[in-house]
C-alpha cells in the first residue's frame, strides 16, 4: 500500500489533468517536440541489466531478474522488458546478495523521473502517476506494431486526453471518472512490443487486479477498473461477431460501465494514427454498437 502523501499527489494529478483550463487538456500531443524522456531510460536499463548478468548461465539470468519481478526478452532485432521491475519488500540481505541487478532496478523504479520538455505541469502529473504506479515506466518508449503512429506511453496519454475531452465524460460522477482514468493508464500495460497482441486486454486486466492493491479504493471500484480494461477491445469483438450485443449488454449493464467503455473506445481509435484514418474506418461501427448495446441495456434495466 502506498503512503498517504503519494496517494494524495496521485489523485491531485488526475484532478489537474481533467481540468478543462489546465495544461494537459490544452497540450498538442502530436507536436513534434512532445515526448516523454526518462532520467534513466528503459532501453538503457535493459542494456545495463544484460551486461550485469552477461556472465551467468541462462537459468541464473532468469533467476536474477525474476527475483525482481521481470525478464529481458529478445524480439525481432531488439530487447524488451516483460513484467515490472520492483524492489518492494526486499530486505538488506536480499539487496546485498543480488547487488548486481538491485542497483539498476532501484535506479529505474525508485530514483527515476520523467521529463516532458516545456511541459512542467504535465511532467509533474506524470511523475505523480509513476510514483504510485512505477509499472507505467515499462511502457515509456515502447514501440507498437506498424499500424500505430505512437509508442505505448504517448498513445496512453492521447487516450486519456481524448476521453477527458469527450462530452459524455463530463456526465460521469467523480468515482467513475477516476475509474476510467486509471483503467486508461493501465489498458495497454502488458502490450507486447512491436507486434499485434490480442491477449493484452485480458492480461492487462489480470495484472491491474494486483497492481491496484497498492491504492486504497473500494474493491467494487477495482473490479470496475479491471472490467473496463478487460473489455476495452469490445468494439473489435462486436464488429467481428466474436461476442454478441446481448452478451455485452449482460456483462456491461451495471452503472456507467458501457458508457465508460464507449468513451475509451472512441479515444482509443483516435489515438492509433496521426491522420485519424483509423478512427474514420470504424466510426460507424462504434455508433452502431453504442446504439444497439445501449438499447439492450436499457431494456434489461427497465425489466429488472
Amino acid at each position: 500500500m502506498i503512503d498517504e502523501q503519494t496517494a494524495h499527489s496521485f489523485f491531485k494529478a488526475l484532478e489537474e489533468m481533467e481540468n478543462p483550463d489546465g495544461a494537459f487538456l490544452n497540450t498538442n500531443l502530436d507536436a513534434d517536440l512532445f515526448s516523454i524522456e526518462l532520467q534513466y531510460g528503459r532501453h538503457q536499463f535493459i542494456e545495463d541489466i544484460k551486461k550485469a548478468v552477461s556472465n551467468m548461465s541462462d537459468s541464473e539470468k532468469m533467476n536474477a531478474t525474476s527475483f525482481f519481478g521481470f525478464a529481458i526478452e529478445e524480439g525481432d532485432g531488439f530487447s524488451t522488458l516483460r513484467g515490472y521491475p520492483s524492489i518492494e519488500n526486499l530486505n538488506k540481505e536480499d539487496a546485498i546478495s543480488h547487488a548486481k541487478v538491485y542497483h539498476y532496478v532501484k535506479e529505474f523504479v525508485s530514483d527515476n523521473e520523467a521529463l516532458i520538455k516545456n511541459h512542467p505541469v504535465t511532467t509533474k502529473c506524470l511523475n505523480a502517476i509513476i510514483k504510485t504506479f512505477p509499472e507505467f515506466l515499462t511502457i515509456i518508449g515502447k514501440v507498437q506494431h506498424k499500424t500505430h503512429s505512437y509508442t505505448v506511453d504517448i498513445h496512453t496519454l492521447k487516450v486519456l486526453q481524448g476521453a477527458m475531452k469527450n462530452s459524455l465524460y463530463k456526465t460521469l460522477p467523480l468515482n467513475d471518472r477516476r475509474a476510467l482514468q486509471i483503467a486508461i493508464l493501465m489498458h495497454d500495460i502488458t502490450k507486447k512490443e512491436g507486434e499485434i497482441d490480442k491477449s493484452h486486454p485480458a492480461c492487462s486486466a489480470r495484472d491491474a487486479s494486483f497492481i491496484l492493491n497498492k491504492i486504497d479504493i473500494p474493491q467494487e471500484e477495482k473490479s470496475k477498473i479491471c472490467l473496463i480494461i478487460r473489455n476495452h477491445d469490445w468494439l473489435e469483438r462486436y464488429n467481428k461477431k466474436i461476442t454478441s450485443a446481448e452478451e455485452f449488454a449482460n456483462i456491461l449493464k451495471d452503472g456507467n460501465n458501457f458508457k465508460m467503455l464507449c468513451i475509451l473506445a472512441e479515444a482509443d481509435l483516435r489515438a492509433v494514427q496521426k491522420d485519424g484514418a483509423f478512427y474514420q474506418k470504424y466510426a460507424n461501427v462504434l455508433n452502431e454498437g453504442y446504439k444497439e448495446i445501449s438499447t439492450l441495456i436499457n431494456k434489461e434495466v427497465s425489466a429488472a
